[in-house]
């Protein structure tokens, strides 16, 4: 009987409680409303659920609209992505400080991938000589041969015809080296600048 009495008893403080509390909204010409209850045609305006000490307890936002949540997730997506890149460069950054002591090493560093890819251009381009020699040679053979009247046999159009995809090969083989060598610059001189970042160094 106790226990009964309690649960009403609880049951008539929440309901007084409940009695007490107010809500503010606002309609759709800016008029400013209270009640006990927040019409449902008005909840999506967003509205304040004041206590009986007059004190805002909690603030429900209005609804967003269709372009204001894309536009919320898009500024969501740019603060992830940021973040997410300045974790990478926090981890880029102790790589750096890792591989390198000084400004000389990464120099250094840098010297020792041009002189080895100075090696692979000229062993590129001593190949190159020698298939453009051998596709000049193919050619003129051809040409002599089909200037006395004769047919150009098969087996040497084969040949001229993978002497000069060779050449071709050779050439974009070189041309790549020289993109490797100015990433290989560029990646020394933005590492150089940012360990001077890191150290507080000025540089030579």
């Amino acid at each position: 009987m106790r226990y009964l009495f309690v649960i009403v008893l609880l049951s008539l403080i929440a309901a007084s409680a409940q009695a007490q509390v107010v809500y503010r909204w606002t309609d759709e010409h800016g008029e400013v409303h209270y009640g006990h209850a927040v019409p449902p045609e008005h909840a999506h305006r967003g509205y304040d659920r004041i206590g009986p000490d007059g004190v805002v307890r909690e603030r429900i936002e209005r609804a967003l609209t269709a372009e204001e949540r894309a536009e919320r997730n898009a500024a969501r997506r740019r603060e992830a992505e940021l973040a997410a890149e300045q974790r990478s460069q926090e981890s880029r950054d102790r790589l750096l400080l890792a591989a390198y002591g000084s400004e000389e090493d990464i120099v250094q560093g840098m010297t020792l991938q041009l002189n080895a890819l100075d090696q692979q251009r000229a062993s590129v381009r001593d190949s190159l000589r020698r298939a453009s020699a051998r596709f000049e040679d193919l050619v003129a053979n051809a040409a002599r041969l089909t200037h006395d009247g004769q047919t150009v046999p098969e087996r040497m159009n084969q040949n001229i015809g993978t002497a000069r995809d060779e050449v071709q090969q050779l050439r974009r083989a070189l041309e790549d080296m020289d993109e490797r060598e100015q990433v290989i610059r560029e990646r020394a001189n933005a590492e150089l600048t940012r360990f001077r970042e890191l150290t507080g160094g000025n540089g030579p």
